[in-house]
């Protein structure tokens, strides 16, 4: 059992106890002492902790020198701690709850490209910010002033921090500290509500023309990139998608390629196949005969490195991969992308570039959007029409040109 479920379990034991158990122990004390009472030391007596063995206590302090209500706060505070109101102290650091966060939960629960993520943003951004801070002195004040700080200069560069980023962090922070709350360790999350902004929306987006892609596609010609960027622009392929394409994926009779894995990199940097993260990133399509025919000669290249290799061959069954059969590292790829264009000339775009570049063109070639949405893989059109909108706007010249020719040409003859 993970320390995580204990602690769920303790805290449910500790609720059913209260529902059963109307009084709990309690004490008063003056202070300094009772011949010079200026306040007094409240204590509620919580029994001994199951898995330490140590005596549970809260301590409070009535700012009052009148007995009877010292002994009235003490009533309060018993009501309020079996109705929940009340947390147990604890001397838990964010850091230390972060950790147990990753161990008990996050590594139980979620994708190998999710724990690495959330590892990325902890380490990074959230451990050094807030790691040394008291879980239970963590306010919404302190969360803001960091948030506000990152969006003037991050604290692992000069630059400062995108808005977009921001809220990813905060996503991650939100997750772990819901858990806390869940638990019992804080009574509400501070990041609930925090502002954060909006950074200006830039309407460009890094694309290739048609005529770039032409000029792509003629210059890796022949070489071992020819493949992989026919498969990048036909089948509008994800980098994981791409790495994780197996000959057992191909249909070489019906000409399809079903997208059915992504090859993720993982905490540790070591990739795992792994399904695709939504229902409409499974997809069949049909492709080009042009990509057919590389395929049909990669199969052949692979098979004969097959025999080469013998026992020491690599039998992965990926369509792209080293020549020994292994899969290539998804970051590998690309640094191959940056070095390929750099050999050739070509502008440099971002290797998720391409598949703006491959939905751009279908668009301003006027492949109905669902279509588009379909191949790319996206869970929405909504998606695809907010990602890739500018490509509407290039066309509303030619739209407003075909209604002066089919409507209103008539009136000004």
């Amino acid at each position: 059992m993970t320390l995580i479920s204990r602690k769920i379990m303790r805290k449910e034991n500790v609720r059913r106890m209260s529902s059963r158990k109307r009084n709990i122990n309690g004490s008063i004390r003056p202070r300094p002492s009772a011949e010079d009472v200026r306040y007094y030391d409240l204590t509620l007596e919580l029994g001994t902790d199951p898995i330490s063995g140590k005596r549970k206590r809260i301590y409070f302090k009535a700012d009052t020198t009148d007995r009877q209500e010292a002994e009235n706060m003490l009533v309060i505070k018993k009501a309020e701690y079996l109705q929940g109101e009340i947390i147990e102290p604890s001397r838990k650091t964010v850091g230390q709850f972060l950790e147990e966060y990753m161990r008990d939960y996050v590594r139980v629960h979620s994708s190998p490209a999710t724990v690495r993520d959330y590892r990325g943003v902890i380490e990074r951004y959230l451990e050094p910010e807030f790691g040394h801070i008291k879980l239970q002195e963590l306010t919404k004040a302190r969360v803001q002033q960091v948030y506000n700080g990152w969006r003037v200069k991050s604290n692992k560069s000069d630059n400062p921090l995108k808005a977009t980023t921001v809220q990813h962090i905060n996503r991650v922070f939100k997750a772990a500290l819901n858990v806390a709350v869940e638990l019992g360790y804080i009574k509400e999350n501070p990041t609930r509500k925090v502002k954060i902004g909006k950074d200006i929306v830039s309407d460009h987006v890094d694309v290739y023309t048609t005529e770039e892609i032409k000029e792509l596609q003629k210059a890796v010609k022949g070489t071992d990139m020819e493949l992989p960027v026919a498969l990048l622009f036909d089948c509008i392929l994800r980098r994981g998608e791409l790495l994780a394409l197996r000959y057992s994926d191909i249909d070489f009779d019906k000409n399809t390629v079903t997208v059915q894995y992504t090859w993720a990199e993982t905490e540790g940097n070591q990739p795992v196949l792994k399904d695709c993260k939504t229902e409409s990133s499974y997809r069949k399509m049909v492709v080009s005969d042009y990509t057919m025919r590389l395929l049909h000669r990669q199969k052949a290249i692979y098979k004969r490195n097959k025999m080469k290799y013998g026992k020491d061959f690599c039998n992965s069954d990926r369509v792209i991969c080293k020549e020994n059969g292994e899969p290539i590292l998804p970051k590998s790829f690309t640094r191959k992308w940056a070095r390929t264009l750099k050999k050739y000339g070509l502008r440099h775009i971002k290797l998720h570039g391409t598949r703006h570049s491959a939905i751009s063109l279908l668009l301003s070639e006027g492949v109905p959007i669902q279509m588009v949405q379909q191949r790319a893989g996206h869970q929405d059109p909504k998606i695809t029409l907010s990602v890739y909108s500018h490509v509407a706007r290039d066309k509303q010249t030619l739209v407003a040109e075909k209604l002066n020719d089919l409507l209103f040409s008539a009136v000004n003859e």
